[in-house]
């Protein structure tokens, strides 16, 4: 008598195993989570990402144990994660805090925009800024609907590997050590353990799960070897050493540029010639605004620079003023650099060459370059050299409600101000003796400069972090050691205590002479020249530099205490310290050996194309299945052409192959009840349905009718043929998206095969 059980229905399995599948998929979505640790400061992001995906988990699961279809609870899911977004990251902008509006949903996609920035642009670790943690739960979120769909709604719980790898490669390539094994081996045993339950839900049998936990241990085995030697997942990271020095739309410049100056061996910049007897910083933007943790360049009016058009007015200078100015030319030409700012001196007023389509910035004259890329560019920059008089700078000053009236957001400082800052404030002030501006901001590089207080240049402090916040602030005022950034940051934000408006320059330092023709002498900057300063504002005067890091670029003359002198600094530097107002071709550097004796640095890869190798490694080890599927198919089909296999093994294909598309196939039907089952849901022409019979009438008489040999016979090479013509036929009446689930993750290599369908393999396996 013939078994004539029904398969348990779609709805019944995912009710049964509601709660242990969402418990599985929760393990992929920890290891995934785990693998990223390293990648971002603090635990905050963690615990959002893996409590939004325990609530998508189990909103569905609960609806589906008590009877609600799967796709039904998915579109609830996909919902509350809506909802869930509006509550957590836009709750003003929504109705009761979770209701889109227009004004909640151009809230999410300002974050989404600045969460692509944060993304691109910072390094590793990442402050974990709201932008980033917004995107890290929609990462995560979009990554557990997902998964729900893969292995409950589409029931294809083998090709989250597929959507694991994926997501692996980012750690993979992000890590400063590479993916970890245990990360790796994580996500291959959460795998694993989705397929076993899988199985054993599909069987509901003890054992059941035997081929998927078979199929699971050998993905498992692979995919640990193929972390323990694929160059691509072990001991990798960025390459931030390799390329181009990179600046330019940063959530945090100030940090890239600490990571940058961190170079084991610096990369040529630029070279620039020109005719001044004291060359001027190269300045890229400015950082005018400081919210929370990090600066930022304000955008303001932009402008086209086009046919060498000049640029608008310097901000502030009053010409009436009689200020001295002179105009000097830098014929620069770019080696290696990617920013979207274009390196000139400040204020520059003519920009020729170079590229079309550049802007600038009216308020604070920042040339902006479309792509980014400035490798191989050169162009020629008209900037003033303004040597304002000690006696005109002591003139103006911020007397009057008005004298700030355009700059006064560069007076603002978030939150509360740390102790040690106003303490500082207020000492310099008093050593100033004065409430003249100048002399106050005079008084505030003195003190980082003199060597009373004991500042000490370094990038390897272990005491100081990145960055120009100002907890950093304060921390460096305590510790009196730091790099450009600290001490840009520290006067900046001082000189804002203080009443003057303030800002920090970035850009580079002149730069070393390598040669000279008449009066023209040519200079090289590399990655070693990045540097931070402030710059103060002064009515009627504008924006002038100021140079409060020892042993680093030069005073300028205006803040000299002599004006015989020119080249002498204001303040002797450190004794430990070579002196502040060392000339481009004496002063020091950062060491190389000596970041790289310090363990300072981004870790160096060891070869490009070895990441493209580990990619390749993974996508093979992801391809496993739709191979060994293949083979398996061709296989069959070969046997049965050479003759000597029964025509099992054309039956046990073409049941594979719609458990692969998704028509039902269980294997306790027999061949004509499963036959008209399949007639039903394919719908198959007369051809075809021609070429099912006649297979089914031959597997018939095979399994029931009298004893017959089982050698080749006349109708073997059409048995074959009338088999791969159904088999293309059924793969043919679905759609795209089914057939490429169906090659990549066969459902028929985990099913539990029945007795026949094991002996059909025996038969069709090679001699």
């Amino acid at each position: 008598m013939f078994d004539r059980r029904k398969p348990p229905a779609r709805a019944a399995l995912a009710t049964r195993g509601a709660w242990t599948v969402s418990l599985a998929l929760f393990f992929e979505v920890l290891a995934c989570s785990i693998a990223l640790i390293g990648l971002i400061q603090g635990a905050a992001w963690w615990t959002a990402l893996v409590g939004a995906a325990a609530l998508l988990l189990a909103i569905p699961a609960a609806l589906r144990s008590v009877g609600l279809s799967p796709w039904a609870a998915l579109g609830v899911d996909v919902v509350a994660f809506a909802l869930l977004i509006q509550l957590a990251f836009v709750p003003g902008l929504a109705i009761a805090g979770v209701v889109p509006t227009a004004s909640s949903i151009g809230g999410v996609l300002d974050l989404f925009r600045r969460a692509v920035v944060a993304i691109q642009d910072q390094h590793i670790p990442a402050v974990a800024l709201p932008e980033l943690v917004f995107f890290i739960v929609l990462f995560g979120g979009v990554l557990t609907l997902v998964l729900d769909l893969l292995a409950v709604v589409l029931r294809v719980p083998a090709v989250t590997a597929v959507v694991l790898g994926g997501v692996l490669i980012v750690p993979a390539l992000l890590q400063p050590n590479g993916l970890s094994l245990v990360s790796l081996g994580a996500g291959a045993a959460a795998w694993f353990f989705l397929l076993a339950v899988d199985g054993r839900l599909r069987r509901a049998a003890r054992g059941g799960g035997a081929v998927a936990l078979s199929v699971g241990a050998s993905a498992t085995v692979l995919a640990l070897v193929v972390a323990a030697t694929a160059p691509g997942f072990v001991e990798q990271g960025r390459l931030p050493v390799a390329g181009p020095v990179s600046l330019g739309n940063s959530v945090d410049p100030l940090i890239d540029l600490g990571a940058d100056l961190r170079r084991p061996n610096p990369v040529d910049v630029l070279r620039y010639t020109t005719a001044s007897k004291d060359p001027q910083y190269l300045q890229l933007t400015t950082l005018d605004t400081i919210r929370g943790t990090h600066w930022t360049h304000t955008p303001g009016q932009v402008s086209p620079l086009q046919g060498g058009s000049r640029l608008a007015e310097v901000p502030g200078l009053d010409s009436s003023l009689g200020i001295s100015a002179s105009e000097v030319t830098s014929k620069i030409s770019v080696q290696s650099l990617r920013s979207t700012w274009v390196p000139a001196p400040y204020p520059a007023t003519k920009v020729t060459g170079g590229g079309n389509a550049r802007t600038y910035q009216s308020d604070d004259l920042t040339i902006f370059a479309p792509g980014g890329q400035l490798s191989g560019q050169s162009y020629t920059a008209t900037s003033l050299d303004l040597e304002p008089t000690k006696a005109q700078l002591a003139g103006v000053g911020g007397d009057g409600a008005g004298a700030f009236a355009d700059v006064r957001d560069d007076l603002i400082l978030p939150g509360a101000v740390p102790a040690v800052i106003t303490e500082t404030a207020d000492e310099i002030a008093a050593r100033a003796g004065s409430s003249n501006e100048f002399d106050l901001a005079l008084a505030i590089q003195n003190y980082f400069q003199g060597t009373e207080q004991g500042f000490v240049y370094s990038t390897d402090s272990p005491d100081t972090v990145d960055g120009g916040s100002l907890d950093v602030v304060a921390k460096f005022l305590q510790v009196r050691q730091g790099y450009c950034v600290h001490f840009a940051s520290a006067m900046a934000v001082i000189a804002r205590v203080l009443g003057i408006p303030s800002r920090i320059a970035i850009g580079y330092l002149p730069g070393s002479a390598i040669g000279s023709t008449g009066k023209q002498t040519t200079y090289q900057v590399d990655s070693s020249d990045l540097h931070a300063w402030p710059q103060l504002y002064f009515p009627g005067v504008g924006w002038l530099n100021f140079e409060p890091t020892v042993s680093r670029g030069s005073a300028p003359s205006y803040t000299q205490t002599t004006t015989t002198d020119p080249a002498q600094s204001a303040t002797a530097a450190p004794e430990a310290e070579p002196s502040a107002s060392a000339t481009p071709t004496q002063r020091p550097r950062d060491t190389p050996s000596e970041q790289a004796a310090a363990g300072t640095g981004p870790v160096t890869a060891r070869g490009g194309a070895q990441y493209p190798i580990g990619a390749a490694a993974l996508l093979a080890l992801l391809a496993i299945p739709a191979l060994v599927r293949l083979v398996r198919r061709r296989a069959r089909l070969a046997r049965l052409r050479r003759g000597g296999a029964p025509p099992d093994v054309a039956w046990a294909e073409i049941r594979d192959t719609a458990q692969d598309l998704g028509f039902a196939a269980s294997p306790t039907e027999t061949p004509r009840a499963f036959a008209a089952r399949l007639r039903s849901e394919w719908h198959p022409d007369a051809t075809h349905q021609r070429d099912l019979d006649d297979i089914l009438r031959e597997v018939e008489l095979s399994e029931f009718g009298p004893p017959r040999a089982r050698q080749a016979g006349p109708g073997s090479a059409a048995l074959a043929a009338a088999t791969a013509r159904v088999v293309a036929a059924m793969r043919g009446s679905r759609h795209w998206t089914t057939r490429i689930v169906a090659a990549l993750a066969p459902r028929s290599l985990v099913n539990a095969l029945s007795g026949r369908e094991r002996a059909a393999m025996r038969a069709s396996t090679y001699d």
